[in-house]
């Protein structure tokens, strides 16, 4: 299954706020994750707070199936873009 580069941008207040409550108190992840499906599904995300975004890693069969998701349950966090890429791991040209 192709996977995805998801951008957003979230003021740092608000991501900051995100790290200050448990997973199990975060509803919209929550939601987000229940919604998720064989056409696309959240694997990860990475915050970076001094620029104000969210990564978020997914897996799918496309971009429109990402953002149908998203739109129908996640409000208040915009996509600022969404890119097919491809992964490099270090662990693969590790010595061995």
């Amino acid at each position: 299954m192709p996977k995805f580069i998801v951008v957003h941008s979230v003021p740092r207040d608000a991501l900051e706020k995100m790290f200050e409550i448990t997973p199990e108190q975060n509803k919209m992840i929550i939601n987000l994750r229940k919604a998720c499906n064989y056409d696309a599904y959240w694997i990860k995300t990475w915050a970076v707070l001094d620029h104000e975004k969210l990564y978020c890693e997914w897996n799918a069969k496309d971009a429109e199936s990402i953002r149908k998701i998203w739109d129908a349950n996640v409000k208040g966090i915009g996509i600022d873009s969404i890119a097919e890429m491809q992964v490099v791991e270090g662990e693969d040209y590790r010595e061995k």
